[in-house]
């Protein structure tokens, strides 16, 4: 026997798809819940408060159904399931996800009145999304919508002064009168996961589960296409795809894990470690607005690269708590960055941050 044939063997017995039927995916388990995420996604934890300075979102993922037909929500969504390419696979469970969330975009140099020319703008965008999630342990698709408003009506400049002023937790930020002009945003994107690999046993033991992913978005927010490659083990995971980090607009809000067997026990860890590449065609944040005269342009990278290390505890009766870092490229070009006048720091030119989510299930 050639001294590789094992390890072919193994590499065969993990890539392999196994089928599964309806009754395998434990949708009549306790575990199965719908899912309150609040996720906090603030670059405080780099130290930063410049670039991407904080996101957060509240989202709720319904409970898996077989079908979409099984679920309680109007026909239009149902339709839309049952018809666009890849959501109505019938050898997959799904769901729904909802979220509202708020992004806040600010220069390094928040004593500054008037940010320089070639400097990042004060900016905010308050969006909602909608998203239809259709997934099995071997691969999840999901289509993801987001409308919302960039400018003054997001409120993102009361929101930091409450925090940095009231709160005592910042500089008092000087510019926010200057922040981009108002217009509305639309946003599509659809991502799909595919698990290249797995070994071990998920329930009530260890196992560890290689997966990639690609993501495309298209709208006035931002254009852009996306492929990421990552690992997850830990004790007793569910199987499916882990929750990235999803700042509004920015990412898919996801709960594409499968519900745990009845079996289970309701404690699980979990180590994940993931890389991504971003091909970045448009951002109205740095390239200004195709809807209004602000022109306002921010010299940026095409190609922005990210690694990510998160650390996850699943209480799966009650609660999930997620942290993640995630460590990026530069996005804008260092020198093209101004110098500031007043002795502040420059503007950062990545946009490394860290996030906090909560799960409650019930």
């Amino acid at each position: 026997m050639h001294p590789l044939t094992p390890l072919f063997v193994f590499i065969l017995l993990v890539s392999s798809p196994h089928p599964l039927q309806a009754d395998d995916f434990h949708l009549d388990s306790a575990y199965n819940k719908g899912t309150l995420r609040l996720e906090i996604d603030n670059d405080a934890v780099w130290n930063r408060d410049s670039n991407f300075s904080n996101g957060w979102s509240l989202q709720y993922h319904t409970q898996a159904h077989p079908s979409w037909k099984a679920t309680r929500t109007p026909e239009l969504l149902r339709w839309v399931g049952d018809h666009f390419p890849t959501l109505g696979d019938e050898n997959a469970m799904v769901r729904f996800g909802h979220g509202i969330g708020q992004n806040m975009i600010t220069p390094g140099d928040l004593s500054a009145p008037h940010p320089p020319e070639g400097d990042l703008p004060y900016a905010g965008t308050l969006t909602y999304s909608f998203n239809w999630q259709s997934f099995n342990p071997q691969r999840a698709r999901i289509l993801h919508m987001t409308a919302g408003v960039l400018g003054e009506e997001a409120m993102a400049e009361a929101f930091q002064k409450f925090v940095h002023k009231d709160l005592g937790m910042g500089e008092d930020p000087k510019g926010w009168d200057t922040q981009r002009d108002t217009e509305p945003l639309l946003n599509l994107a659809y991502g799909h996961s595919w698990r290249l690999g797995y070994a071990g046993e998920y329930l009530n033991d260890w196992a560890g589960h290689m997966f990639c992913a690609a993501v495309g978005y298209l709208g006035n927010l931002i254009a852009a296409a996306e492929m990421g490659l990552g690992f997850r083990m830990g004790w007793n995971i569910q199987e499916g795809f882990n929750a990235f980090p999803a700042p509004p607009g920015y990412g898919i809000f996801a709960n594409t894990l499968a519900p745990k067997p009845a079996a289970a026990s309701p404690h699980g860890v979990e180590l994940i470690l993931a890389g991504k590449v971003m091909r970045l065609f448009y951002s109205v944040i740095y390239d200004g607005s195709i809807l209004t005269d602000a022109d306002r342009h921010v010299e940026h990278e095409d190609f922005i690269f990210a690694l990510m290390a998160g650390l996850n505890y699943h209480y799966y009766d009650l609660c999930s708590i997620r942290l993640a870092l995630l460590n990026e490229s530069d996005m804008l070009f260092k020198d093209a960055l101004p110098q500031t006048d007043t002795g502040e720091s420059q503007t950062k030119s990545d946009n490394s941050y860290g996030t906090l989510m909560i799960d409650l299930h019930f």
